[in-house]
């Protein structure tokens, strides 16, 4: 909480620098109007915003799987690799990084509509000073995800006028995951287990709530791990820890890890005896933002269908669900 202040504090000084200081050092130099005079600041109340800033990567991911790209993004190389699906398009500005967005950069966009989080109620008023702001409620601890973001969903039609594109992503999300439960038959009641290597001791593994226990959920996969987590659903566990779940538990990795990882695990003992392990089910998965969307709750429900789905076909390769360089 405190980086989160001191990270605010420096926008509410960029923010009050950019606009104290916006004039023109010369005649020649490109000067932005002031914002009461600029296109859509003043829109009535049935216009659509069109130039829409985002400070939010599940605000943004949320309106991308709607069909409705934001203008600009903060960090939006970083939500390229972590929200892959959808992509922003290439027209969609950088605003820098979340907790510090470039301020110059938003004036000149003059934003007909900012949305964020609840996170940035420190400097609305700041915000409000280049667009209208709108400060949405994300992740509530405490409170079911999948009933927390279909809510962000429908605030965010309502917002952007757009409460079919709302509804509509609602429904193909749950028709969505149903069809995967269908599919997984088979699995329901073999556990899962979430994790994401800190190093090549120690994971970060998730269990309820967290978007990736909500997925599991959903398609009726049981998460391996009923031990107590952080408010944001992951608990710090090192590989001994991981022995006493199941000894039928797939393990799911989640990317990134350290590069000199596969090296590190190949050579660890207490990797090695892992059930998980010993019988072939790891199986590697690309970045998925943990605070992600209902399109990443979906999407993380269909890389589970595929892993084991693909498990079951392949049960004489097991070194194909291992890391890359796991044996050199």
């Amino acid at each position: 909480m405190q980086t989160v202040l001191r990270l605010l504090l420096t926008l509410s000084t960029c923010l009050l620098t950019s606009l104290a200081f916006s004039a023109p050092a010369s005649d020649s130099a490109v000067v932005s109007p002031p914002i009461a005079d600029r296109p859509g600041a003043q829109a009535g109340p049935d216009t659509k915003p069109k130039r829409i800033a985002v400070l939010d990567w599940t605000v943004a991911e949320t309106m991308a799987a709607m069909g409705i790209f934001p203008a600009a993004l903060a960090e939006k190389a970083s939500y390229q690799v972590w929200s892959q699906s959808p992509a922003m398009p290439a027209s969609t500005l950088d605003l820098g990084m979340r907790a510090q967005p470039n301020p110059d950069r938003m004036i000149r966009l003059a934003p007909d509509l900012i949305l964020a989080s609840q996170d940035y109620a420190f400097v609305k008023a700041l915000l409000e000073k280049i667009g209208p702001t709108t400060l949405l409620d994300v992740y509530t601890p405490g409170q079911d995800i999948y009933q927390n973001l279909t809510e962000l969903a429908l605030q965010i039609g309502e917002i952007t006028g757009h409460q079919d594109k709302a509804e509509k992503l609602i429904t193909d999300v749950g028709d969505g995951l149903d069809t995967i439960r269908h599919q997984l038959a088979k699995h329901r009641g073999r556990p899962v287990a979430i994790i994401q290597f800190i190093d090549a001791r120690n994971v970060r593994i998730y269990g309820k709530p967290s978007l990736f226990s909500t997925a599991l959920e959903k398609i009726g996969v049981k998460n391996a791990w009923t031990a107590p987590v952080n408010q944001w659903g992951f608990q710090s566990a090192d590989l001994p820890r991981l022995a006493s779940l199941p000894e039928n538990t797939t393990l799911f990795v989640i990317k990134p890890f350290p590069a000199d990882l596969p090296k590190k695990l190949h050579e660890n003992i207490i990797w090695q005896a892992l059930p998980a392990v010993r019988n072939d089910r790891v199986i590697l998965t690309e970045p998925v933002w943990t605070l992600g969307g209902l399109n990443t709750v979906l999407r993380f429900a269909q890389t589970v269908r595929d892993g084991l789905l693909a498990q079951d076909t392949n049960t004489d390769q097991g070194a194909s669900f291992r890391f890359p360089g796991y044996h050199e």
